[in-house]
């Protein structure tokens, strides 16, 4: 880890435009004129769109993290699984990330080519709610195989969150971006750890996995709170197809 923090130091590029202090040098202004990262995160803190997406992250990789910890042991007492077999369909939940995270990153960029960020909101919405009632489905399955068909769909919808969540991340607030991704990357942490408090007080796990279920659903309604105004959805706008056509030019010359 230490290599690894030295590496990211050094070679890293501190925005997509590159290094801020040979960008400034050319007399390019990126990023916050803000001074220190505890004036950036109050910045992003005061946002009430950090706020709420802290919560669907909370609701999408918390969940997650708190499901890895869980269904082996899920299915071992509510199926009678050994723990091969157990171990073996907990599996299936963590697989499902090699793709499905980056997928739900590729349909927020698609929609958010016709519907902009108000695409992406919906999007987000959309993969919260789904995973939310399907969660809640998962909890009352008594067949092992219909259990593992839901909680697969479950998963696909938990990592797609997770990826649809950080595709809209970036356009919360440019001058801000450390802070704001920082907030809301918390609130994956802060949503495993309250589920297992909510489990420490729960009867069986069964109970939390639909009461988690309904929270999740309750997060996603809040998702479509976030509004943009009409100068920020035109200003990424601008930004997007000035992106595009650099491409394109890079890709011709």
């Amino acid at each position: 880890m230490l290599i690894v923090g030295a590496l990211y130091w050094k070679f890293t590029q501190d925005c997509p435009q590159g290094n801020f202090k040979e960008l400034r040098a050319q007399g390019i202004q990126v990023g916050s004129d803000k001074k220190g990262g505890m004036a950036i995160l109050m910045h992003a803190a005061r946002n009430y769109r950090v706020w709420i997406l802290f919560g669907a992250y909370a609701a999408c990789f918390g969940i997650e993290i708190f499901i890895h910890n869980i269904v082996a042991m899920y299915y071992v007492e509510h199926f009678s699984f050994g723990l091969k077999e157990a171990g073996l369909a907990a599996g299936i939940f963590g697989l499902l990330a090699l793709f499905a995270r980056a997928l739900g990153g590729i349909v927020s960029d698609k929609v958010a080519i016709k519907k902009g960020l108000d695409g992406r909101t919906k999007v987000l919405f959309g993969m919260i709610l789904m995973e939310g009632l399907f969660l809640i489905l998962f909890s009352q399955m008594n067949t092992a195989v219909l259990a593992i068909l839901v909680m697969t769909v479950f998963a696909l919808f938990t990592h797609m969150a997770c990826g649809a969540t950080y595709a809209l991340v970036p356009f919360i607030d440019r001058d801000a971006l450390g802070g704001v991704a920082g907030i809301i990357g918390a609130g994956g942490n802060v949503g495993a750890v309250a589920a297992g408090f909510l489990l420490k007080g729960m009867l069986d796990i069964q109970t939390c996995l639909m009461a988690l279920g309904g929270l999740v659903v309750i997060a996603a309604s809040f998702v479509l709170m976030i509004r943009f105004s009409v100068e920020h959805k035109e200003k990424e706008q601008r930004l997007f197809e000035q992106a595009v056509l650099e491409r394109n030019n890079m890709a011709q010359g």
